[in-house]
Parts: C-alpha cells; sequence; structure tokens
C-alpha cells in the first residue's frame, strides 16, 4: 500500500521535483494557449493534485465537479471542495445529475441508471469554455495509456490535444506521474483527500459514483463500516446489491 510515508520520502527525490517542474511548464503553456479552460474536479487524488496545480498558478480557473445521489454516501468530498474554495477562493462549480435518488430515475434498476450516466462528462455543456484540464494518467490501466499516448497534437505542450474540427484543447497534465508522485504533492502541499485512501492506500481508486467496479472493489463494505445509515439507504434503493 503507498502511503503518505512512502510519499514523504518520494518527494525528497530529483526524479519527482524534476517531473514537477515539466508538469507545471506544461500547465503554463496550456494556459497561454487555451484562453478560457476548467478543470474536471472528481475530487479523487489526481484531479485534486491537477486542481491545486492549476489554481496555484492562475486562481481564476473554474472547477467542474459531476455529482451524483449517492456521492456523499460514499465520500467526504465536501471537504475537498472547501479546501479548494478556502486556500485560492476558487470558483467550484458542483453539476448534480442524480440517476440515483431522483424522481425521475426511482424505479431505475442499479445496472440501468449506471450504463446511463457513463457519458455525462462528455455531454457536460461546454460552451464558454475551450479547454479543459483533466486528471487522466496512464498508469492507472493499459487502455488509458493508449488513449493518451495517442491523443497528442502536434506542436502543443506534452500530454495536450486539439480536438479534430475544434477549436477546444485537452490537457492531462499528470498523464506520466505515477502513483508515488501523485501521493508525495498531496503530502508535501498537506491538500485534504478522500478518507478512502487513508484506508487503502493512494494506490487504491475511487469515483464519485458507484459503478460497477466500485461495487467490486469492496465500495459497499467501505459504506457499511463507515456509514451504516447510507448503506441502507443505497441497499433499500437497490436491492440487487445485497449479494455484496
Amino acid at each position: 500500500m503507498i502511503n503518505s510515508e512512502i510519499c514523504s520520502l518520494w518527494a525528497k527525490m530529483s526524479q519527482y521535483q524534476r517531473k514537477l517542474d515539466k508538469t507545471v511548464e506544461n500547465v503554463k503553456e496550456m494556459l497561454s494557449i487555451s484562453k478560457n479552460p476548467y478543470v474536471a474536479l472528481s475530487c479523487g487524488k489526481d484531479s485534486s493534485v491537477m486542481a491545486d496545480m492549476v489554481l496555484s498558478i492562475d486562481s481564476a480557473i473554474k472547477c467542474r465537479f459531476i455529482s451524483s445521489g449517492e456521492t456523499r454516501i460514499v465520500h467526504n468530498v465536501d471537504e475537498v471542495m472547501d479546501y479548494f474554495r478556502q486556500r485560492y477562493n476558487a470558483d467550484v462549480e458542483e453539476i448534480n445529475i442524480d440517476r440515483v435518488f431522483s424522481d425521475e430515475w426511482k424505479d431505475a434498476e442499479f445496472d440501468e441508471q449506471r450504463k446511463a450516466g457513463r457519458r455525462d462528462i462528455q455531454n457536460i455543456d461546454n460552451s464558454g469554455y475551450d479547454g479543459v484540464f483533466m486528471g487522466l494518467r496512464k498508469d492507472e490501466s493499459r487502455g488509458r495509456k493508449i488513449t493518451l499516448s495517442v491523443h497528442h497534437s502536434e506542436g502543443l505542450p506534452n500530454n495536450m490535444y486539439r480536438y479534430n474540427g475544434r477549436a477546444f484543447y485537452r490537457m492531462c497534465p499528470l498523464a506520466d506521474w505515477k502513483t508515488e508522485d501523485i501521493g508525495a504533492y498531496l503530502t508535501v502541499n498537506k491538500i485534504p483527500t478522500l478518507d478512502w485512501y487513508n484506508e487503502y492506500g493512494f494506490d487504491s481508486r475511487t469515483t464519485a459514483r458507484i459503478t460497477g467496479d466500485a461495487v467490486r472493489q469492496n465500495v459497499l463494505f467501505y459504506i457499511h463500516i463507515h456509514n451504516p445509515a447510507g448503506y441502507q439507504k443505497l441497499i433499500q434503493r437497490f436491492p440487487e446489491l445485497r449479494i455484496y
């Protein structure tokens, strides 16, 4: 398990500092090209590092967070968002798309609402923006590594991509970072994180929604232990989850 003690040691390594310096340079280049980008905030470890890095350069950049009805049952996301609001006076916009407890979706089964939410981030209204910072990393999965390696535009900074036919840019500044790098930045800068990482380490993954992968990674057990009332609410809503 990769924890804060390990990451504190890693933060002292010269390769971490070189990577940090290069990444900050890339972010600054993105900001010189994209005049009105936003940060896609999930409140997870990667997007928190990215948000802090971007806001430390330009605190006027908006952060946009997609939540659902179950989000606060699972994670202490308000602690993370409040940190950015208080430290940088950041404009954090929460976009709540509730397919769990809203009247419109009250009869939907777990798989139905989960599948419907997969493309919400792609369907966000980006009018008025010309770019987005996303906390995607190649280290997360083989598929993510392939996607991030392919989507790069010639002449732009590393890990920056211009969508074909659109004056809209995407930068994933942490694409080449390892988990130890993420933990080092969080630890050194004393950025509050989701409680989940205290229990399962920085090498674990989180989502703002209860996904199929999250269920298989024992998120329901975690909720049962740390939020019994929330667990009962979820089980009442989705009886099919009792098997987990």
